[in-house]
């Protein structure tokens, strides 16, 4: 693996984070799109807390982006605007995919585990890293959830990042750094 190679893996694995199924060219621009995601970032974070109150794995999990739009828009697509796509082997994008969904799915059940079914109140949501605007995509980066539980205690539910296409909203990944 080159240099680039581990640099990559290394963003998109710590920088970034509506069920949806494949991506669909976009009429008349050619470009790709999520489907099945939320309208806004606000109704995606309604979504998860919704799913996580109710400790629904499912949900929690197809909130986020699948394998075709990981290895088809978001990991070729994470470059400054105006620059090329990042081309990627078959074996190369499968073994990135891999990584970020284990690592994903781990996240999920430590979420679930320690904050599932709690009656907790949403009180602010900030991206730790900001906000970018890639080739394919704009990320809101390190989602950084303020909760407070039952007794009035406040704490920080750290997660992945969020991706925008086409005015469509998912989890790129459930990894924190």
């Amino acid at each position: 693996m080159t240099a680039r190679h581990t640099a990559i893996l290394a963003t998109t694995a710590f920088a970034f984070v509506a069920a949806g199924w494949g991506l669909r060219a976009m009429a008349g621009t050619g470009r790709a799109r999520f489907e099945h995601g939320a309208p806004s970032v606000d109704k995606l974070v309604d979504q998860f807390m919704r799913a996580l109150k109710d400790r629904d794995k499912a949900k929690i999990h197809a909130l986020r982006v699948t394998e075709d739009e990981y290895r088809s828009l978001i990991l070729p697509g994470s470059v400054d605007e105006g620059h090329p796509r990042w081309r990627y082997s078959e074996q190369e994008s499968s073994y990135l995919w891999n990584v970020i969904n284990m690592k994903s799915i781990y996240t999920e059940a430590n979420i679930l585990n320690s904050w599932g079914g709690r009656p907790l109140k949403l009180k602010s949501v900030r991206y730790r890293d900001g906000k970018k605007k890639y080739a394919d995509y704009t990320a809101y980066k390190q989602l950084a959830l303020m909760l407070e539980d039952e007794k009035g205690n406040e704490d920080e539910l750290r997660i992945g990042s969020i991706a925008e296409v086409g005015g469509v909203y998912k989890f790129i990944s459930y990894v924190r750094n």
